[in-house]
């Protein structure tokens, strides 16, 4: 396991990331990154997403340190939707929740509005292409073993830098971590163009090579899929060298 590590670390640093970006604060700042849960009442989940496009929507693509909201709503059940979010750091997160168009979101899906969770979480890789529209998303909830968390993340970093650089219909590739006491706790979002994409990576000789060095470092995972979206990717952010 570990010899495939240090082969796959070598081939990645000679080939680079040559289509593949990694989202970065500025020198001085902190991402703030975080997961939105939001369920709506039964059946008033198209309504929510109506609201949110005409107020939110509006402002957040004009907000400079408002990087990206990447999110699906889940194929199990169609009033859930998970949303990861990243900020260039915890001021941009606060203009953007002052916003207008926030407020006016906040309080227009008060009467559908069920649950609402926001989970602060670490990032450990956030990888995307430049530009790109994925129709895909799926979603991963990791429990790793405490004492194997730091392989299981540089081997997860390794995996979603090359998936993306390599990969033509793997557009965005980001993991987090829990904070605290659940640090092990791993969340993941991935984005490929389409349903066809994914199928390519999930049958590709370099995933289940992932797969199979990683599965003995976690104690459960659970895939969530979603239904199709339309994910523009964001621009904002990109560490381009």
């Amino acid at each position: 396991m570990k010899i495939f590590a240090i082969i796959f670390l070598f081939v990645a640093l000679i080939t680079g990331p040559a289509f593949a970006y990694s989202v970065f604060a500025p020198e001085g700042k902190t991402l703030k990154v975080h997961w939105a849960v939001l369920q709506a009442k039964e059946g008033k989940m198209s309504e929510m997403a109506a609201i949110s496009a005409r107020t939110v929507a509006q402002y957040t693509p004009n907000e400079k340190g408002s990087y990206s909201l990447y999110g699906a709503i889940a194929k199990e059940n169609h009033d859930l939707m998970r949303i990861l979010e990243i900020y260039e750091d915890e001021e941009a997160y606060e203009i953007h929740r002052s916003s207008e168009g926030f407020k006016n979101f906040i309080e227009e899906r008060k009467p559908i509005l069920e649950k609402l969770i926001i989970l602060p979480v670490e990032p450990v890789v956030l990888e995307q292409k430049i530009e790109g529209v994925g129709s895909c998303v799926t979603m991963m909830l990791a429990e790793v073993k405490s004492e194997k968390l730091d392989e299981f993340k540089n081997l997860i970093i390794q995996e979603m830098k090359r998936a993306v650089a390599e990969d033509e219909g793997v557009l965005g590739m980001f993991a987090t971590a829990e904070q605290g006491d659940r640090s092990n706790f791993i969340h993941t979002l991935e984005i490929y163009k389409d349903e066809e994409a994914r199928e390519k990576y999930l049958s590709s000789e370099s995933y289940r090579e992932f797969v199979k060095i990683t599965e003995e470092l976690l104690n459960s995972f659970k895939v969530f899929e979603n239904l199709p979206a339309k994910i523009n990717l964001s621009k904002k952010g990109l560490h381009i060298d």
